[in-house]
């Protein structure tokens, strides 16, 4: 009989439930989290092509209509940064490109790659006063073909391979240098 009565006793039951529920929880809180971080692991693997992969040879076109060459983009070391004129981060990188332009002019060749009309990017060029020369990726093939979905997106490529890939917008000049290995 005394047996019973201590089940009874809610202070006891309290440890007991504790001892079962708490390394259930743990093990569940674990398990989602590490299910979590290999869904954005994933995720972010399919958002952009590897480094290492050849840049895809589509042709760009200029804000006045002339076509850029896939060779013009794949020679030497160009910076390809991936815009929407709604976005701040696009924004903030441009504005930061146009202040090192003059430092980084004989060591990579820059270009705004943007995908809505030619008429939304002058005018976004024109309220920001951005200097980055643009250019626009009409029907969005480049976009697609390298799996962009965050902006700003920035392909370096070197003698036309991509050697790195990052998003977001660059904190600071020693960062953005950082980043392009200089």
């Amino acid at each position: 009989m005394s047996s019973t009565k201590t089940l009874k006793n809610p202070f006891v039951l309290v440890p007991l439930l504790a001892g079962i529920l708490l390394p259930c929880v743990v093990f569940l809180i674990l398990h989602l989290s590490h299910l979590a971080a290999a869904k954005s692991q994933n995720f972010l693997k399919d958002a952009v092509v590897i480094s290492g992969q050849p840049l895809p040879k589509l042709e760009l076109v200029d804000l006045e209509g002339g076509k850029v060459s896939p060779e013009q983009l794949r020679t030497g070391k160009v910076l390809l940064v991936f815009l929407t004129t709604n976005c701040q981060a696009c924004q903030k990188e441009l504005k930061l490109l146009s202040r090192v332009k003059s430092q980084l002019s004989d060591k990579v060749k820059i270009y705004g790659v943007g995908i809505q009309s030619r008429n939304q990017i002058i005018k976004f060029i024109q309220e920001h006063e951005i200097e980055t020369e643009i250019l626009l990726d009409k029907d969005a093939a480049l976009l697609q073909s390298l799996s962009v979905k965050y902006f700003p997106t920035k392909f370096l490529v070197e003698d036309g391979v991509i050697v790195n890939t990052w998003f977001g917008n660059s904190p600071d000049e020693a960062e953005l240098f950082r980043q392009l290995g200089l």
